[in-house]
């Protein structure tokens, strides 16, 4: 549980860096803004399928998420 805490905190400050508010990086990934946030605190389990569109999305790779 504390892995997917650490990757929600990961995200969440990649998208705060870049200025992108969790509506437009649900909307660049195809996925719900709720279950953005769920993942953001670490209520959510993740897909790499998911995983990769996010790190795209925030102009990364999947390992700059998952470094724990």
């Amino acid at each position: 549980m504390r892995e997917k805490r650490k990757l929600g905190s990961r995200i969440r400050e990649l998208r705060g860096e870049q200025g992108i508010s969790q509506r437009q990086l649900a909307l660049m990934t195809g996925i719900s803004r709720s279950y953005l946030w769920k993942i953001e605190t670490g209520a959510a389990d993740v897909g790499v399928d998911v995983l990769i569109r996010i790190a795209h999305a925030l102009d990364t790779q999947v390992r700059e998420l998952i470094e724990f």
